[in-house]
């Protein structure tokens, strides 16, 4: 049942991005200690998206979204840019939300966290 919400979750999602112009790059990708939901184009930015859908509770997603898994969120994403020649592009870590109904899209949800290059 988590794995078939959370999969509707990041199907919004990326219908949300996609509404807003966004071009969708890759999806569920796995990286050396990380896994990211959504990368998508905003532009020249590169952006890192953390789906949290939430079918109760009170706690909103970005909650979940702790120190240790923006960390992990970083470090998957400075290997899929190196991989990917993008290096030399902005990145961008957002998060959606999703509770219900509701859609809530954070912009630069959290900062980079890692080495300096």
């Amino acid at each position: 049942m988590q794995k078939t919400t959370g999969r509707l979750g990041e199907l919004r999602a990326e219908q949300v991005l996609t509404d807003k112009g966004y071009e969708i790059l890759a999806r569920n990708v796995v990286l050396p200690g990380s896994e990211i939901d959504l990368i998508a184009r905003d532009g020249a930015v590169i952006v890192f998206v953390e789906v949290k859908t939430r079918t109760g509770g009170f706690a909103p997603g970005r909650a979940a979204v702790t120190p240790a898994k923006q960390k992990r969120i970083c470090k998957g994403a400075v290997y899929y840019m190196m991989r990917n020649g993008l290096m030399n592009r902005q990145a961008r870590f957002d998060v959606i939300e999703i509770q219900g109904e509701r859609v809530t899209h954070i912009e630069n949800a959290f900062p980079y966290q890692g080495p300096a290059f």
